[in-house]
């Protein structure tokens, strides 16, 4: 994506606007629990939309990360070092902060099943009642926000994989990978896991958009245009197909506006990731302690004035420390890192 001389973009807004989208989403989900709630509801048709701006992003520029720098070992090693040091601090701290004043559990049976590794057998974002958590809720996953994030990684292994064939500037590749997942998609329309194929479609158009047409110009009236289908779709099966086009078009045009405002959000951090990672167990708490008649607006502004000071947190002190490593020399990690096993064991 290439934007007019003088400016940078306003993918850091886009990202921060969609993560807060997710959190009013989820709240409205969280107080009623999923099987009272209607695929077309309004709140969950905008959460599908921001989670699909998400996407649309990361197939924009993970794929650049790799042309930038084509090796496989620094591709993962920086892809890690965005992913991984905020999310297993989000995780720690729902199960040693949240956990043990959540939980039904006694502290000692918490943590005995904690420490048992029985938990390692469950997929974080699952039913939390192993541990006694939110079992009283509507919802009892833990953290079903993350559910996104292997669906993610596995789109890294798969630029990784191309890039490593000589596929990613084809073209064609990346046209016959959307059109097979369009076709699975159709395939699987009424089954429960088809958010996993329909979401990976968003970071494969991105990626083509980014690859093979940087120059394309976006314009204003058309994204409108887009938006208001959009609307008059919703609820309807063209919803989401109709979002294949208007997600990307909307971004792509947004990202690109010269507005020095929307252009510095990014400057005192990318807060994005740490709200999206740690507001779900943090809704879930607000739950179980205030219950489900708190209105709406009030129980979404409780999530995000709670979850804004951890992403905070997590951008200053985890996530920025941790992508200064970006160019540190493999070999030395992996010196450091054997060293520390051997003096361990």
């Amino acid at each position: 994506m290439q934007t007019r001389s003088g400016h940078g973009n306003n993918f850091d807004l886009i990202r921060l606007a969609a993560a807060l989208v997710v959190v009013v989403s989820h709240a409205y989900a969280l107080q009623i629990g999923y099987a009272g709630v209607s695929g077309s509801a309004p709140l969950l048709l905008v959460g599908y939309t921001a989670l699909a701006a998400l996407f649309t992003i990361s197939g924009l520029l993970i794929p650049q990360s790799w042309l930038a720098q084509p090796e496989a070992g620094r591709f993962f090693w920086k892809r890690s070092l965005r992913v991984f040091p905020g999310l297993v601090a989000a995780i720690l701290f729902t199960l040693f902060v949240i956990g043990p004043i959540a939980t039904t559990l006694s502290p000692n049976e918490y943590f005995s099943t904690l420490f048992s590794g029985a938990i390692a057998t469950l997929p974080f974002f699952e039913d939390g009642s192993a541990l006694g958590l939110f079992i009283a809720n509507p919802v009892s996953f833990v953290n079903a926000s993350l559910w996104t994030i292997p669906v993610e990684f596995t789109m890294y292994i798969l630029v990784a994989v191309l890039g490593l064939l000589g596929l990613l500037r084809k073209k064609h590749a990346l046209l016959l990978l959307i059109a097979a997942n369009v076709l699975l998609w159709m395939a699987l329309y009424h089954d429960p896991g088809l958010s996993k194929v329909r979401f990976t479609l968003y970071f494969l158009i991105g990626a083509y958009l980014s690859i093979h047409h940087p120059h394309l110009r976006y314009d204003g009236m058309t994204a409108l245009l887009l938006a208001l289908a959009l609307v008059a779709a919703a609820g309807t099966p063209a919803f989401s197909f109709l979002a294949l086009i208007a997600v990307p078009y909307i971004v792509l045009w947004f990202a690109a506006l010269p507005v020095p405002a929307f252009n510095r959000v990014g400057d005192r951090g990318d807060f994005s990731y740490g709200v999206y990672i740690y507001a779900y167990p943090i809704q879930q708490t607000i739950v179980l302690f205030l219950g489900t008649g708190i209105p709406l607006w009030l129980f979404c502004a409780l999530s995000v004035a709670v979850t804004f000071p951890l992403a905070y947190v997590s951008w200053n002190f985890i996530e920025k420390r941790a992508l200064g490593l970006k160019q540190m020399n493999l070999e030395s990690v992996k010196r450091r890192f054997f060293y520390w096993i051997d003096a361990f064991y």
